[in-house]
């Protein structure tokens, strides 16, 4: 049933709810205007004077000032090539194992560093506005992934969740115990980041109405001019996916978008439109101009907490605000490229 009794109880493994970050958003492909980080920061210790509740898992440290603080991690031995394995007293390193890799599978490769450069940004987040994982909220996502474990573990017809751990992932029971404390933290951390980030800049709230060709756009001119609700327009013909929402966009974050440049352009209450982006013609409705928000968690959270209640993160809020990001902080590819060559 128990994975060590759960590594001497669920409660023990979250009482450091502190993080080292370890990939947890969703794989997306790596966008041409993203810049992943090569060099993986992890958490330096700063202990708080209290000790860590018993039996709780080793390795995961906090910051006192802002719950994580990055530093950059160190090659396994100082070795500029780390071993992965030894065949015949032949060294197979980690330039080797990613060369490979990148042949075999160059999407996933990127896909799973874009996993861990978000994480990164994730916990450097956190850390500015002062926000760490929720406890229950923690306990309840780890608590679900090991179930998860341990209906694998049965099919597997595992005698009990440590065998099956050892034997799938090769680690020992704390050891996995802690990895995917660190994952769940961070995607617990994750929304509350995305949307914080958002209500804290200055943003439109708009509907669009997307089609293809100049005559489609000349359909929605006149029959706006008609007055026709733009939301029964947008329903009808456009063929962006917001159509079934009478075309509600996420918020738009001022950028050099085509989109938000038009939004900002045009007063609240006002369309605009057609704009050209594209091959599509474009019409936006502003409906509102939100106050922004200012401060840290303490400040900030119960608002945020709010509005993800009301609203999910939807996809176009988390590449406006990855966007941002590598815009904010410093992201290098460039590393591992140099790896390989």
């Amino acid at each position: 049933m128990s994975l060590v009794a759960r590594a001497g109880g669920l409660a023990a493994v979250l009482g450091v709810t502190a993080l080292v970050g370890c990939g947890s958003t969703p794989n997306r492909a790596v966008r041409p205007d993203s810049r992943p980080m090569g060099a993986a920061p992890e958490v330096a210790e700063a202990p708080r004077g209290a000790a860590a509740p018993a039996g709780a898992v080793p390795g995961l440290k906090e910051d006192a000032a802002a719950g994580l603080r990055a530093s950059l991690a160190q090659d396994p031995g100082g070795r500029a090539d780390a071993l992965v394995a030894v065949v015949e007293g032949r060294e197979i390193g980690v330039k080797e194992l990613v060369s490979t890799w990148l042949l075999r599978d160059p999407s996933g490769l990127r896909g799973v560093l874009d996993d861990l450069v978000l994480s990164r940004l994730i916990v450097l987040e956190a850390g500015a506005l002062g926000l760490e994982p929720p406890a229950a909220d923690l306990e309840r996502a780890v608590e679900a992934r090991l179930d998860e474990v341990e209906a694998a573990a049965r099919a597997a017809g595992a005698p009990d969740l440590a065998t099956f751990v050892e034997a799938r992932f090769g680690l020992e029971p704390d050891a996995y115990l802690r990895r995917i404390n660190e994952k769940m933290a961070v995607e617990v951390l994750a929304s509350r980041c995305i949307r914080s980030w958002l209500l804290r800049n200055d943003r439109r709230e708009v509907r669009a109405i997307s089609v293809d060709g100049r005559s489609a756009a000349d359909e929605v001119q006149a029959r706006l001019a008609r007055g026709e609700a733009f939301e029964s327009v947008a329903r009808d013909v456009s063929t962006d996916e917001s159509s079934d929402r009478g075309g509600r966009l996420p918020a738009l974050v001022r950028s050099d978008s085509v989109m938000a440049r038009a939004a900002f352009a045009t007063e609240v209450g006002a369309r605009t439109g057609p704009v050209r982006e594209g091959d599509k013609f474009l019409f936006l409705q502003v409906e509102a101009a939100p106050p922004l928000l200012d401060g840290r968690w303490a400040e900030v959270g119960p608002a945020v907490e709010a509005s993800l209640e009301a609203q999910p993160v939807e996809d176009a809020e988390f590449w406006q605000w990855k966007q941002a990001m590598v815009r904010q902080y410093d992201v290098d590819t460039e590393p591992l490229l140099e790896l390989i060559r």
